[in-house]
């Protein structure tokens, strides 16, 4: 079975915990600062097609 990450919905970073040791609910994002209850939470392999499709569609914005 594949290992579930915690992703940031922000900066994508999986720098991801929880914050205030989970007592609030919600996560902290060591990369960007965000806090909140909503992270994305994925396999590795969700994540690294995650990755590769927005290198492609920002790859595609880059040509117009």
């Amino acid at each position: 079975m594949s290992r579930r990450i915690l992703v940031c919905p922000v900066c994508k970073s999986t720098d991801v915990e929880l914050d205030t040791g989970g007592v609030s609910g919600k996560y902290f994002c060591k990369s960007c600062g965000y806090i909140g209850s909503y992270v994305l939470e994925m396999t590795e392999g969700e994540y690294e097609e995650m990755l590769k499709m927005e290198k492609i569609e920002s790859e595609h914005k880059d040509e117009k």
